[in-house]
């Protein structure tokens, strides 16, 4: 099919310099001309007949990487029907490597594809020229380059990327690999990344300091791939590192004693990573028998670090000498200061948790032993002595508010001489004025506060700090708990929320006990009222004088401005007055009160309280009441026997609301008033009958005699 390949064309391809050959549709090679010999070094002999596959024709990438067979310029040109062109490495027999450009192009004989004619083309001289120009043209100009990012300002003054200019310089396109190097440190770096992420998880699942503890340790052994782990803390007191956790270690290493602050530590301390290389170089160091006892040969101190201040020591130990490298103590020390980051937060939430329940308990005690009595001196003495005793201060006192005088009455204190208690009464300083207005104000050392009225006094007492705390009562003031103790202290915003809570249970406290005496003095006060009212009645039939006892008692024991008792007449229609305290004859001759609602709603046995008589509908007399100076009232009903008999009224000066206790009372003496009222119209009775008997009896004995 290639009877055209007469001599002449093929005296013209034999010296061609490029090597050609020509592949039939089987993929079988059918010429080779001498320069294809040349460049692979296959003699023709070897390569016509073949399929080019099977001629030993080899290619490599750019990359090195082999061409595949169906990579070759030759197949794709038979498969597309199409010309194909590619560059890359030519692999010679003896294995050397030439860069060659070869094209495939379709063969075509009457309109139908007969074969492919390849020419390869060694461009070697191409290559070397290029860069040679490129040298030329380096050497003839400068090329500008961004220090930090590496971009190339190109001829049009475009910043570009290196890539991107050297691309369009014709350098061709450029791909991204890897070094072995870069790889080398990228993988360390992400291993470092992910067992970094893997304490830091580790370590975060745990708020419990104990647990953050043996977390670190034994995830640093496991990370980190040494023998064992070690944690001290610092207790800034002692000055001394306290072991806190270890993994790895015998108990009777970990517990071998306190340590000392050898070089290694103190450096540490410091705040710098120090690497004990063998311990076997360090025999004068205090447990180098114990170490080598343990299998220890290696030893690394890094300090635990938060916020610049140093908190303890991590120690990691291996069983053979290692040299650390920079990223190692590097991570090592991000994990070290996680570590500390973990503690602190950890000791944090412990010695809130702490605090709260310590709190809690106080509050407990304090409300507990305040709650258990109801007399007002008990409770203050209570108070100001439980709360010092909880809370680890030297004492307090309790000063209540006079609204009269507006000064600060000493009520009760505690862990105080006598002297500096009585001292004097308590001007409004500033820590007084802030709190009566109902701000805690701690004063933190009363050394700086020279200029307080009783510094002199509270320095021979041996106080360094007050705290005034308001005790409220329903958004009222009614005293200040002060808190003192014998060492400065600065008091944090839970502290001074616990004080103020603590300062308001103490102020209900207070409150309770000062209305169950003043409640229990009323109660006693009621009995004797009615004890003397009952009393009367039954020494005597004269209703009219127990009527002026019982108006006249009520108000003094009650505190009212007067007291009225209006009885049925015989008709049972109308209201006569028949005792009466407190009121002007003015306002008694007012006129008639049967038609008032609040006195029918009383003789319907009812008691009704009024608590504005100026403007309530049920009081008949408003303006009178108003002149009279009348605020409030309260009318019952006076019954014996079920029978309602007339009505008790009273009065206040001030408006009012009449409690229960009030209305009980005063119905008690309402209903003893019914009582007299009853027995004296009894006797009465029964004396005129027993007058008219006798009368009756005298007139017939004169009329017999």
């Amino acid at each position: 099919m290639f009877n055209w390949l007469g001599k002449t064309y093929r005296q013209i391809l034999d010296n061609m310099p490029d090597g050609v050959y020509v592949v039939d549709p089987g993929q079988r090679i059918q010429y080779w001309n001498r320069a294809a010999e040349s460049l692979t070094g296959i003699s023709a002999d070897n390569a016509t007949g073949r399929a080019f596959t099977e001629a030993g024709i080899k290619y490599e990438d750019e990359k090195g990487n082999p061409v595949q067979n169906f990579e070759y310029p030759a197949a794709l040109c038979l498969q597309e029907k199409g010309p194909v062109g590619r560059n890359f490495h030519l692999i010679t027999k003896d294995n050397g490597k030439i860069p060659v450009e070869e094209n495939a192009s379709p063969l075509y004989v009457k309109g139908k594809m007969e074969g492919v004619i390849v020419v390869v083309r060694d461009i070697s001289h191409s290559i070397q020229a290029a860069e040679l120009r490129m040298k030329n043209e380096k050497k003839e100009r400068l090329i500008p380059i961004c220090g930090w990012c590496k971009k190339i300002r190109s001829d049009e003054n475009y910043w570009e990327q290196l890539e991107t200019y050297l691309t369009k310089e014709g350098f061709g396109i450029f791909t991204h690999g890897m070094c072995p190097s870069c790889a080398e440190k990228i993988f360390e770096k992400k291993v470092y990344l992910e067992s970094y992420q893997q304490i830091c998880r580790a370590i975060s699942a745990s708020i419990t300091l104990d647990e953050v503890l043996q977390l670190i340790v034994k995830n640093v052994v496991k990370v980190m791939n040494v023998k064992a782990s070690l944690l001290r803390l610092l207790n800034r007191d002692t000055r001394q590192l306290e072991l806190a956790a270890y993994y790895g270690l015998s108990k009777k290493y970990a517990d071998k004693g306190p340590v000392k602050y050898d070089g290694s530590i103190d450096d540490a301390l410091a705040g710098q990573t120090v690497s004990v290389y063998d311990i076997a170089e360090h025999q004068d160091s205090q447990y180098y028998k114990e170490a080598k006892e343990e299998g220890i040969r290696s030893i690394l101190s890094i300090p635990l670090r938060f916020e610049k201040e140093v908190i303890g020591v991590l120690r990691m130990y291996t069983t053979e000498p290692v040299k650390y490298t920079e990223d190692d103590l590097k991570f090592i020390t991000a994990i070290a200061e996680q570590g500390a980051t973990a503690i602190v937060n950890a000791r944090r939430f412990e010695k809130a948790v702490s605090r709260e329940k310590e709190y809690l308990r106080a509050f407990e005690e304090i409300t507990k032993a305040v709650g258990s009595t109801l007399h007002v001196n008990e409770v203050l003495n209570l108070i100001v002595k439980k709360i010092p005793q909880v809370m680890g201060l030297k004492g307090g006192s309790l000063r209540l508010l006079n609204r009269e005088n507006k000064q600060l009455e000493l009520a009760a204190y505690y862990g105080l001489s006598k002297k500096y208690a009585d001292k004097g009464p308590v001007a409004y300083d500033a820590s007084i004025d802030d709190a009566i207005a109902g701000k805690s104000v701690s004063v933190f050392e009363i050394a700086e506060h020279k200029d307080s009225k009783y510094y002199k006094e509270a320095q021979e007492e041996g106080i360094k700090s007050i705290l005034s705390v308001p005790m409220r009562f329903q958004n009222e003031v009614t005293g200040v708990l002060r808190l003192y103790t014998d060492r400065p202290v600065r008091y944090n915003e839970e502290d001074l929320r616990f004080m103020e809570a603590i300062a308001e249970q103490t102020a209900i406290a207070i409150v309770n006990a000062k209305y169950f005496e003043t409640a229990l003095s009323r109660e006693k006060e009621y009995l004797k009222v009615f004890q003397e009212v009952t009393k009367a009645l039954s020494s005597t039939l004269h209703v009219s004088g127990v009527l002026d006892m019982i108006v006249r008692k009520i108000p003094e024991v009650m505190k009212l401005k007067a007291a009225t008792i209006r009885l049925l007449d015989p008709t049972g229609k109308k209201l006569r007055l028949v005792a009466a305290s407190g009121l002007s004859d003015k306002y008694l001759n007012r006129g008639p009160v049967d038609t008032e609602e609040n006195i029918i709603e009383a003789l319907n046995e009812k008691p009704v309280a009024i608590y504005d008589v100026t403007t309530d509908r049920r009081v008949r007399y408003q303006k009178e009441a108003a002149e009279e100076g009348i605020k409030s009232l309260l009318t019952l009903p006076i019954i014996a026997r079920g029978k309602v008999l007339g009505i008790l009224r009273l009065l206040t000066g001030e408006p009012r609301k009449f409690s229960q206790q009030e209305i009980d009372f005063a119905a008690s003496l309402a209903e003893q008033s019914g009582i007299a009222i009853e027995n004296a119209t009894m006797y009465e009775k029964t004396k005129k009958e027993y007058d008219d008997m006798m009368q009756f009896v005298d007139g017939a004995f004169f009329e017999k005699e």
